[in-house]
């Protein structure tokens, strides 16, 4: 018989290291590599989001330029397919990081954000990307006392909803949650291989 260790270091030796996102049924396979010489008007080095979505703009921009993608592994292969699936419009990695840190920029950096966010939906739309983008949200929550004012504030100044401990339970149960503010369009969900 095995120890609980002796199976986790089997499990964690068996383990392959290729994104989550492209190791699932249905993930679109590996495109066939550029061989040999290209030319165009813009080489975008880099197969993240950063850059499939820099190639996508230069040709919005300009349909006639010639744009090659140059991606050294896998588009979608390093950090931009080891996320979670969630596309943020927080530019400020949360409202109350932002306004401790931008406090005089706050509004403005979350209306870009706001705007970015509507525009990923709008690009995924207009060219038929299904990455199962899905705005569903997403619910801070505070599980000490002191936390639920920063939670209202959050949503009186953030636009996300108060949900008091029954509220917050009834989306997610978990007695530890005393309250939380849900955000219900600022954080969609995506399959990120599907996206690249």
């Amino acid at each position: 018989m095995t120890t609980p260790e002796e199976q986790f270091d089997r499990l964690v030796l068996a383990a392959e290291p290729r994104p989550f996102w492209l190791d699932q049924p249905g993930a679109p396979p590996a495109r066939e590599p550029l061989r040999g010489e290209a030319a165009a008007d813009l080489v975008v080095i880099g197969g993240g989001f950063t850059g499939l979505w820099t190639a996508l703009l230069a040709k919005e921009s300009d349909p006639e330029r010639s744009v090659v993608l140059a991606e050294g592994h896998r588009v979608g292969w390093a950090a931009s397919g080891r996320n979670g699936g969630f596309c943020d419009a927080s530019l400020t990695h949360g409202a109350a990081n932002g306004r401790q840190r931008f406090p005089a920029e706050f509004a403005t950096l979350q209306r870009l954000g706001a705007e970015n966010l509507d525009a990923i939906q709008i690009t995924l739309d207009r060219y038929g990307i299904d990455c199962k983008f899905e705005r569903t949200g997403s619910i801070a929550v505070a599980t000490e006392e002191y936390q639920i004012d920063g939670l209202r504030t959050t949503a009186e100044y953030g636009g996300a909803t108060f949900l008091d401990a029954g509220a917050v339970r009834a989306e997610v149960n978990s007695p530890t949650y005393l309250a939380g503010a849900w955000d219900k369009q600022g954080v969609a969900m995506v399959q990120p291989a599907l996206l690249a």
